[in-house]
This record gives C-alpha cells, structure tokens and sequence, in this order.
C-alpha cells in the first residue's frame, strides 16, 4: 500500500520526529476523520509499505531521517509546495530560498524524479496578475531546473471559510486560467518541467496540460510501485491512487489563510500537547473506540483515507 503523510497536515515540518518512532514500531493509529470512533491501526512494516509519499511546505526537518528511511529500504518521494506569497497569506512559512535549498537536496539525494514541486494553489487579487506570477513562476523554475520533472498546480478553491478574505482572496476567472495555462506551459517547457492539474476543473490541455493525480499512476508506475486506482475521490477532480493518510488535520503550524485542513484557530492548536512516542499523532485512544487492523490486503476496505 501507498502511506500518504499527509494532505491533513505537513508532518515532514512539524512531525517527523513522531513518524520515525512509528516507522520503527511498525505502525501507526489513525482516527478516522469521518466516523470518530473508529480508529485505524495502520501496518507501517517494510514488507506492506509500497510507498511512502512526503507530502510537506517544508522538507528540512525529515532530512536528518532520509538515510535510516532508506536503510530501513522504503521506497519514498516528496512533493513540496513553493509558492510565491508572503506572511500575510502564508504566516507560519520559513523562508521559501531555504525550503528551495532543501528540495535540491534531497532531490540530489533520490533522484528528481521522485521530487515533485506543487505551485500550488494559484492565486490572483489586486497584486498578484498574470505579470507577478510570470515572474515568479520563471523565477522558481530558474531555481528548481533540473532538481525535479513535474511541476504540478491548481487554482484556490473559494469554499466556506475563504470568504472573510475577501480582500486578498478570490475565484480564479476562466480568462485567467487560460491566461496562466498559456504562460506556465511556455515558462515550463524552457526549464525541461511538465505540467500537470490537480483536481481540473477547467480545460487546459490546449497548453499541453493535463489533469494528473498528486500521487499519480504514472509516477507509481514508472517507480515500479504497485497501486489501486482510486474507487472513491479524494475530491471532485481527484485523480490519485489509493494510499492510506495517516495524519490528522488541525496540527499544521504554517496556518496558510487558504488550508482546508486547519478547522481550529492557531490559538486552539497551541493547547494540544504532542507526544512524538505516542501511537497516534494527536489524542488516545477512548473505551468507546473500535481498533481496525489494516493491511495492505485491506487498503481496498477505505474509502474516506
């Protein structure tokens, strides 16, 4: 099975320390964000792990593990975020020249093809036009050329609490999907990146571009990793494959304005105390909880990880 780790949180930033005491145990408890009560124990042994797919804003603190992750003979790859926005929408990012340095290691280390750069999600208000994410974008890849293969992006999703931002965040209009499309695929194609579309809700294969999975058939097969297609979307446009996330939302400290897996206040997630040796990333387990053993042989049982 594929673990993810994770979309609910950035555990390569903030809890790397907790995954590699799970990986040495060989399992993890995980609770089940939709029916509360059941709570996953998900095998992390080598021998039912395909791969572990990092997803992070900031890779550096999982460094110092890559070599026992390595040792312990897990196959791995990273997906990092770069994007080009400041405190007032990413607060709690270091700087983005020290996460680009940390890409390039670790891209030294494994190879850039399974180092992929999420630009992700776009932008656009009163400061950020065509002309700043052109830039921006060149400037990044100028960066990240040869490092990485795949640049993949989508443009922010205004759901529910995205409205109070209503002075720095807005939907993205088609013209400027189009427009964006256009300049990424010429900017990419100069720096040897393909570009891909998570979760499309919008033509833009006229560009080259093609919807593509974050954790994408393609790459799992080229990898030589096996995989599930993905009965169940993540999402609506979802194209990954089946894998198991083991984080838990709400305990993210980079409090971007624009995250879907922060609910809480950061003032809220300041009072959890976090146990690196505990089996679950975040809470206990309660008398009221039913444990579920799985396996690879049981990925095919969850539809909501």
């Amino acid at each position: 099975m594929i673990i993810c780790a994770s979309r609910r949180t950035d555990i390569p930033a903030f809890h790397s320390e907790w995954f590699m005491n799970r990986l040495r145990a060989g399992y993890a408890l995980v609770r089940n964000p939709v029916a509360k009560t059941v709570v996953y124990k998900v095998d992390l042994r080598r021998s039912n792990v395909d791969c572990l797919a990092f997803m992070t804003k900031d890779p550096r603190p999982m460094i110092p593990y890559l070599k026992e992750i390595g040792s312990m003979g897990y196959m791995y790859t990273f997906q990092v975020t770069i994007t080009p926005y400041g405190k007032d929408i990413e607060p709690g990012m270091p700087f983005k020249a020290d996460v680009a340095d940390a890409f390039k290691q670790i891209s030294d280390r494994i190879g850039n093809d399974r180092m992929i750069w999420r630009y992700d999600p776009i932008i656009f208000n009163s400061k950020m036009d065509i002309n700043y994410h052109r830039r921006k974008f060149e400037l990044l890849c100028r960066e990240l050329e040869g490092y990485t293969r795949r640049c993949t992006f989508s443009f922010i999703d205004m759901y529910g609490k995205l409205g109070k931002y209503s002075g720095t965040l807005r939907s993205v209009t088609n013209a400027e999907k189009d427009a964006m499309g256009k300049m990424m695929s010429e900017v990419a194609s100069k720096y040897d990146m393909t570009l891909s579309y998570c979760c499309a809700d919008y033509d833009l294969s006229k560009y080259g571009i093609e919807p593509r999975g974050c954790i994408d058939r393609a790459d799992m097969a080229r990898l030589c990793v096996p995989f599930e297609d993905m009965s169940t979307p993540l999402r609506a446009g979802c194209r990954c494959v089946k894998n198991i996330d083991i984080g838990a939302y709400d305990t993210c400290g980079h409090d971007c304005i624009y995250c879907y897996a922060n609910r809480s206040t950061s003032d809220m997630r300041e009072k959890k105390e976090y146990d690196p040796q505990s089996e679950m990333l975040w809470g206990e387990v309660s008398d009221d909880d039913r444990i579920i053993d799985l396996s690879s042989r049981d990925v095919s049982r969850i539809d909501d990880f």
